[in-house]
């Protein structure tokens, strides 16, 4: 597999231009355009999507380890698909919508001033991740390891607690209403 190191990537539609299958290192797209791409059996390490659009793109064994996504969209990605090995990933001021992490282990992954709406975490290891001042609306937590999760600054979330794993989690005052929503109870 082709290696490609300390390179940026700018203004690429990758939706009509053909991406290449590598192992990027250290790498930058910027303003990229990623819609029904094939991503698939690529290397990304220690790389940066800045202002990239994501749509549906195809991620069956993508290794993303250290990876950095910032003022991306992202709709429709399946990262279970991707390669877990080394799995970590960072989002800053995102949009994840209709995205999957099934099962997958996000334990060193970062989120933050994200929106992230219809995102299914079902039997996913989230345990130490901070949401920091994240929306969380129609996300699924089913079967969720969330031990030491930090939720104080989060929104819009809905969790069962008795279907996840809630063990030194952190909620604020504010938030908490997040626990009760199966009970349908009026919150003043």
């Amino acid at each position: 597999m082709k290696l490609i190191l300390d390179s940026t990537f700018s203004k690429i539609n990758y939706s009509n231009e053909l991406f290449e299958i590598a192992e990027y290192d250290t790498c930058v797209f910027d303003s990229c355009t990623f819609i029904n791409t094939t991503l698939s059996n690529s290397v990304f390490t220690n790389c940066e999507f800045i202002n990239c659009n994501f749509e549906t793109p195809f991620v069956s064994h993508t290794s993303f380890k250290e990876v950095t996504f910032q003022e991306c969209t992202i709709l429709g990605l399946q990262f279970e698909y991707c390669n877990d090995f080394l799995f970590e990933v960072s989002f800053d001021s995102c949009m994840l919508q209709v995205c999957s992490f099934f099962k997958m282990n996000l334990k060193n992954s970062k989120f933050k001033d994200s929106k992230i709406i219809d995102v299914d975490f079902s039997n996913t290891t989230l345990s130490g991740v901070k949401f920091d001042n994240c929306d969380l609306s129609k996300s699924i937590f089913d079967a969720t390891n969330l031990e030491k999760t930090d939720f104080s600054s989060a929104f819009h979330f809905s969790i069962d607690p008795e279907k996840n794993k809630l063990s030194k989690t952190k909620f604020s005052n504010e938030n908490l209403s997040g626990l009760l929503n199966k009970y349908d109870l009026d919150i003043i």
